[in-house]
């Protein structure tokens, strides 16, 4: 019983700090698409208007 209540324990504490992992792989993803999109908007916004032939 003592063994399952410590296997118990351990996988608790994995998935909590896999969890904990995730969310933060998350945060970091949407941070650096947020900067992205911010680069693109500030390209687009630079780029000259197309010249007509």
């Amino acid at each position: 019983m003592e063994h399952q209540f410590f296997i118990r324990q351990q996988n608790l504490k994995l998935y909590r700090s896999l969890v904990a992992a995730s969310e933060a792989a998350a945060a970091k993803a949407d941070a650096r698409q947020e900067k992205l999109l911010k680069l693109l908007a500030e390209e687009v916004a630079n780029e000259p208007p197309a010249r007509k032939h």
